[in-house]
């Protein structure tokens, strides 16, 4: 258990951190930071926060030093500036304009401190009409079409966005309890899937940022926003294709009509099996007793439901016979047969449960504090993992102000004299002259041997920051690669297609081997050293090699089982708190959650700080993560006591419609709905007025302060909710930006519109190419902007094999070498004109 705070440790350790940030997207960022072994120092304001989360602050604060300084003061403001001077790194979130007006812009603290780099997180970036929108995060993901977007669209969001008709539209839908599909209106989900994707944007970017530091000596200027956050979130399903009916593009996976494999067991309690492989469980399920034991599932067994639109009606054909078989026994009988059988089924927990879970305790996943206030809790641990520089929480959450007077101190002392500049960092190992054109990762060569979503996603965030990235797909990998998500997930990477259990593949991958500083896969234990790609088995001949390996689970009992985004969201908990399973309802498995892409996002950001780390030592490492990982970021807004008792948290209701009467979802006349985000305590009279409320509501007692209206939250949403449906949209969103209160209408459209959005388009956040079948190709691009060395999309994404034959004449190869790897199978080349 992590009593007290400990030294430093980790690939960022030695930097010091400023972090001023509210909400979640920014605490996230720092946390991730100070893991790894930054010192973090949380500045907070005298005058309170209007977002605080007492819960969530104690997790995502943990391991921070905290102070309180009113930057409005000059004498707080020049405390401050003089810990600017020798900070690293500093990360803020105020609302464009507000940091120029304190005297604590980026301009103004890198003038003073050149190579700071300063993170900026707003709601809808610096500049452009919608700058000055409220960047809170539920907000984003009405605006952003989120809420609509997490239960699904008939026939997927893809087919909307393209304009594309919904497949096979007559379909008769069965019943789906899990996946809500006679629920109108959108839900207001407990995850903040626009702030978690900009915490892995701001994270990436820093990392990078601080990569290039070491090479040029030059600070950077990091800026991401809630709304790329959303659309990192979407990830590779808000595309728009010329043809969405091209062979083999469209899949079923995220169409609300398509069950998503959660199934209610004997006990009440629901599983999740993913991927499907029906005979196999129906089999099983047969006799009267459950057979545990048996044969185990080599992909080969059974049954296997493609993803092509003709499959839906094979599927649901399959979906009453499971639900059926799933009731006959309990949960815990089908999770240990899923385990002996080798298939993915895994029991919807509550954050609390997964928590408890001691095998995610013994990896460190989950961690153990003592609290100061709270006593010994548990909550999401340490997230990334490095071999040669591991992280650690280094201690609870500060108390307010616990830090103030040391800080105080260290400001007086880091004074630098008037006419001097603060002394600065010297450049790492490489020349610091050294321009990086393509982005803050130029020069790094990484070999991307990852499956699915969760593998190359990572590969994909390090090819947008510049990496030279280079796929290596397996021969026939032709038809995932035409696939919506694996045009997705491939960006910018160049493909060679080999057979690596052809020795003479394998000497490809070995002259790889020579020229790469990343090897990243995510294959099952044991399925790398049978290649003889082992991390122990490549350290010695390539010492400064980082050797990413990510997995499903935690290395423990789950390690050989399939984990998948599905299986890893049922047993974080976001499937539970999503669908507020505490009240008996079924889980939601949202089809924006990021699961697979949160996994990527973290093994990218492990990558790019080992090559930091191996910028200022030369030393290479293994570095990892899992999705289950990603998961537990997720739900990282809560904790337990140690002994399991959850604690008083915002949660959402049974309706899923907010986390309180005034941060929440109402219907308006007609089909419209709206998000509100009314947290001022002085508030109320305005609310009030806004909504013509008759004087019993304006006067009544229980509502008269933040703490009644608080212990009267579903009387208040009682009130309230007559009030908001006889008014229509336009009525009530001129009523509440008259009087400055938050809200934002619920979206159906904002995806659709968003590749033909000048502004959008004007600042590179689309990328455009051509490709066989769909024809043009968009997809948001690059979501995390730098200053000084920007990311770029590098080209379109890539198909299996496309570029075998140019890397195999760079690795030295001649035509007759070439064309006798071709004949052999050993390699394939499929040039795409």
């Amino acid at each position: 258990m992590v009593d007290s705070p400990g030294p430093r440790r980790g690939p960022l350790a030695g930097l010091a951190v400023l972090d001023l940030s509210w909400g979640a997207a920014g605490p996230m960022t720092t946390m991730l930071l100070a893991d790894s072994g930054a010192d973090v120092l949380r500045i907070e304001s005298p005058h309170g926060d209007r977002v605080r989360d007492e819960v969530a602050y104690t997790v995502w604060h943990r391991g921070k030093r905290g102070a309180v300084l009113d930057l409005r003061d000059a004498e707080g403001r020049a405390a401050f500036l003089r810990l600017a001077e020798r900070a690293d790194v500093l990360v803020e979130s105020f609302e464009p304009g507000v940091t120029t007006r304190l005297g604590i812009d980026e301009p103004t603290l890198r003038a003073a401190n050149p190579q700071l780099v300063y993170c900026s997180i707003t709601g809808y970036g610096p500049d452009g009409p919608d700058a000055h929108r409220p960047g809170i995060d539920a907000l984003v993901a009405a605006r952003t079409g989120l809420q609509w977007e997490s239960r699904g669209f008939a026939g997927t969001v893809l087919n909307r966005i393209s304009g594309a008709g919904i497949p096979l539209p007559d379909i008769e839908v069965p019943d789906l309890p899990a996946s809500r599909f006679d629920q109108d209106g959108p839900v207001f989900p407990r995850s903040t899937w626009p702030s978690l994707g900009a915490a892995y944007l701001a994270t990436a970017g820093i990392s990078a940022a601080l990569r290039a530091r070491e090479v040029t000596g030059l600070g950077e200027h990091v800026r991401t926003s809630l709304l790329q956050g959303a659309m990192a979130a979407a990830g590779p399903n808000w595309q728009r294709v010329d043809d969405a009916g091209a062979p083999g593009y469209w899949m079923w996976v995220t169409d609300r009509r398509a069950p998503e494999g959660l199934f209610e067991c004997a006990d009440g309690r629901w599983v999740h099996f993913w991927t499907m492989r029906p005979t196999l469980v129906l089999d099983a399920a047969e006799a009267d007793e459950l057979a545990i034991e048996g044969p185990r599932d080599d992909m080969r067994a059974g049954i296997r439901i493609g993803m092509d639109a003709d499959e839906l009606p094979i599927l649901y054909l399959f979906h009453g016979q499971l639900a059926e078989a799933f009731r006959k026994f309990p949960s815990d009988q089908w999770v240990a047969f899923g385990a002996a059988r080798n298939l993915g089924i895994a029991l919807v927990r509550s954050p609390e449960e997964a928590f408890a879970d001691q095998a995610l305790l013994d990896h460190g996943c989950v961690v153990e504090v003592a609290d100061p206030d709270a006593g010994p809790i548990r909550h999401a641990g340490v997230l990334l993992e490095f071999t040669a520089t591991p992280g650690a929480v280094t201690g609870p959450a500060p108390r307010r102000g616990e830090h103030t007077s040391a800080a105080l101190a260290a400001a007086a002392a880091a004074a630098t004299p008037a006419g001097e500049q603060a002394p600065q960092r010297p450049a790492g190992q490489a020349a610091a002259s050294r321009r990086l054109d393509r982005g803050p990762l130029d020069g790094v060569r990484v070999l991307d041997l990852g499956l699915g979503v969760a593998g190359p996603w990572g590969g994909r965030v390090l090819a947008d920051l510049g990496a030279d990235v280079i796929k290596v797909h397996a021969l026939h990998d032709g038809y995932w690669t035409g696939t919506h998500l694996g045009l997705g997930t491939n960006w910018g990477k160049r493909s060679i297609a080999l057979n690596l259990k052809d020795p003479a593949a394998r000497e490809v991958l070995d002259r790889l081997l020579a020229t790469a500083d990343v090897l990243a896969h995510n294959m099952r234990p044991g399925a790398a050293e049978r290649l003889g790609i082992g991390y122990e088995q490549l350290r010695e001949r390539f010492p400064r090699l980082v050797y990413c390996h990510t997995r499903g689970f935690e290395d423990g009992p789950r390690s050989l089982q399939p984990g998948t985004d599905q299986t890893a969201n049922a047993l974080a908990g976001t499937e539970y708190e999503d669908g507020a399973c505490r009240f008996g309802t079924p889980p939601l498995w949202s089809r924006i959650n990021m699961g697979d892409t949160g996994n990527g996002y973290l093994w990218a950001t492990a990558v790019i700080q080992a090559l930091y780390h191996r910028e200022c030592t030369g030393q290479g490492q293994r570095v990892g993560t899992a999705i289950i990982n990603a998961t537990l970021l997720a739900t990282s807004y809560a904790y337990s006591l140690a002994d399991g008792t959850p604690v008083d948290r915002p949660r959402i209701d049974a309706q899923q419609r907010g986390l309180s009467a005034l941060y929440g979802l109402y219907q308006l006349a007609g089909d419209d709905w709206l998000t509100i985000a009314v947290l001022d305590d002085a508030a109320w009279p305005d609310l009030c007025d806004a909504l013509d409320a008759p004087a019993e509501l304006r006067d009544d007692a229980r509502f008269a302060d933040q703490a009644g209206r608080r212990a009267h939250d579903a009387d208040l949403r009682a009130a309230l909710e007559p009030l908001f449906a006889r008014r229509t949209a336009d009525d009530v969103v001129a009523a509440f930006e008259k009087r400055n209160l938050p809200c934002e209408l619920s979206s159906t459209t904002y995806s659709t519109r968003l590749f033909d959005d000048p502004e959008i388009r004007a600042r590179g956040w689309i990328a455009t190419a051509r490709r066989p079948g769909v024809g043009r190709i968009e997809q948001p691009g690059v979501l995390v902007d730098l200053a000084t060395h920007p990311g770029r999309v590098a080209g379109p994404p890539c198909l299996a094999g496309e570029h075998t034959r140019p890397i195999l004449t760079e690795l030295g190869y001649d035509e007759a070498s070439i064309a006798a790897l071709l004949d052999s199978r050993a390699a394939l080349d499929a040039p795409v004109a």
